[in-house]
């Protein structure tokens, strides 16, 4: 029984939380006619649903510049967050700035065709390494989400320690374990 205490806390305390994530995967995606999001999910497939500030600039080799806008966490499953504007035609060189806990860039080409045009829908995918800072927030929540867990281990522990206790008492002198 001691052993299987032990094996269990060795796991927990042997567990680098930084490591359930790792980076992040950011796909700008447009739909060619100058709509713009973005998909993100850490490299380990989860959707990036934290609340994550993501800012867009875009510009045209013309001149032309859309100021830097927030983009909007839609919460889906992909990790989308959406551009509330659109795109006038033109080729646009599009820049995505990640906040914590992902802080990390992408940019991409997005061709945005006339209305007479057929557009070209585009995806452009960038890996985002894993971070120091990830890493120590990750260390940090998942110290907090472990707490449930060590009270549970230490209440086992003393109610193991109560029964032995009580069995060993109520043993009548002489009488040996039953084994």
């Amino acid at each position: 029984m001691g052993t299987f205490f032990l094996v269990i806390v060795a796991v927990l305390l042997l567990a680098t939380p930084a490591q359930a994530h790792g980076g992040a995967a950011v796909t700008i995606n447009s739909d060619g006619r100058g709509s713009v999001w973005i998909t993100a999910q850490w490299q380990d497939g989860h959707p990036i649903n934290e609340p994550t500030q993501v800012t867009m600039a875009a510009r045209t080799d013309a001149g032309a510049a859309v100021p830097p806008a927030t983009l909007h966490q839609t919460g889906d499953e992909r990790g989308t967050q959406t551009y509330t504007g659109t795109l006038d035609p033109g080729a646009w060189r599009i820049s995505i700035d990640l906040g914590a806990p992902v802080n990390g860039h992408c940019q991409a080409l997005i061709p945005v065709a006339p209305s007479s045009a057929t557009p070209q829908p585009t995806e452009v995918a960038c890996l985002i390494p894993a971070t120091a800072a990830q890493s120590a927030a990750a260390t940090d929540g998942a110290a907090a989400s472990l707490t449930p867990l060590w009270i549970t281990l230490a209440a086992l522990a003393v109610a193991g320690a109560a029964f032995a206790t009580y069995r060993f008492r109520r043993r009548p002198r002489g009488e040996t374990p039953a084994g």
